[in-house]
């Protein structure tokens, strides 16, 4: 393992400690003067980070719809209910441990992905390349983490975990990652490189498609020829987004049509660095959380 596989390792373990000592508030304010350099305010949340901290720790976890949707998995059958299957990818298996893929029955690609947390993706574009060891390691790993744990979001400890396998949907896929506050599409943004260390950048949009005022301080904007299906992309937000005060509504356009990625209830883990920093105070005026808060503060 290199030095920095072994530091990230530490690291990990250290907020797994640190969480299970202090709790998701106290961590969730040590992350944010780390990592954005300011002492959150839970009491009177005014940024669109402070609000999306507070939804966090005192809504998002009590919230059966909301963690039923962060569920990659059971998220499914609440877009059924809803009457939008057809926005669903294929999933061609589901196991509750690596022990029991069975990797013959597996197609040439694919790919494999940990329902209860970000980032526990394995992306298989050709089969005879994979390390089936190493990815059932690797699984098994991921499945005994409880992701909850490592930026203080109680709602993904609720889910029951599980791992899925799912259609490889191609090489040219864009994800429209749709921010809905209060039921209306506020901004979106369109990524490119992230993950692959090339070409990383990320670009935030206003609901017309034209290019935000505001960008990420971790990654260079960029702008990108924006899908024709935008429109209905932010209709389908909109519908999704009625029952949550907030919600990152992730969608593909795949060769012509829309596919659901996933449900976010706490983009960015609500450690978004906005450039300039102002924007998070005016983002965060056009979401109102005050009845969801007055309600908290009966029980």
């Amino acid at each position: 393992m290199s030095n920095h596989g072994a530091v990230y390792n530490i690291r990990r373990k250290m907020q797994l400690l640190a969480y299970d000592i202090f709790g998701p508030e106290f961590m969730s304010k040590v992350y944010f003067k780390i990592v954005l350099g300011q002492k959150l305010n839970l009491k009177n949340p005014q940024t669109f980070n402070e609000k999306l901290q507070w939804l966090k720790i005192n809504y998002w976890k009590n919230q059966k719809a909301a963690i039923q949707c962060a569920d990659k998995y059971a998220v499914r059958s609440y877009v059924q209910s809803i009457g939008k299957g057809e926005i669903l990818n294929d999933i061609l298996f589901a196991w509750d441990d690596a022990s029991e893929i069975d990797w013959d029955k597996l197609p040439e690609q694919f790919v494999l992905k940990c329902n209860h947390g970000c980032g526990y993706n394995i992306i298989c574009k050709n089969k005879s390349d994979l390390d089936e060891a190493e990815t059932r390691k690797k699984l098994n790993k991921w499945m005994h983490e409880d992701f909850s744990k490592f930026n203080a979001e109680p709602h993904y400890a609720k889910i029951k975990r599980k791992i899925i396998c799912e259609k490889y949907l191609g090489d040219d896929v864009i994800n429209y990652n749709i921010y809905c506050l209060n039921g209306k599409v506020t901004f979106f943004s369109v990524a490119g490189g992230l993950g692959n260390g090339e070409d990383e950048h990320l670009t935030y949009y206003n609901p017309d498609g034209s290019v935000a005022a505001f960008k990420n301080k971790s990654f260079p904007a960029v702008a990108d020829k924006l899908s024709a299906l935008l429109p209905q992309m932010e209709e389908l937000a909109e519908f999704f987004a009625k029952e949550f005060p907030l919600v990152r509504v992730d969608l593909f356009d795949v060769g012509g049509r829309i596919i659901l990625s996933e449900l976010t209830f706490t983009p960015g883990g609500a450690l978004i660095p906005f450039d300039p920093t102002e924007a998070d105070l005016e983002l965060g005026k056009k979401l109102d959380i005050s009845d969801i808060m007055k309600e908290a503060t009966k029980c």
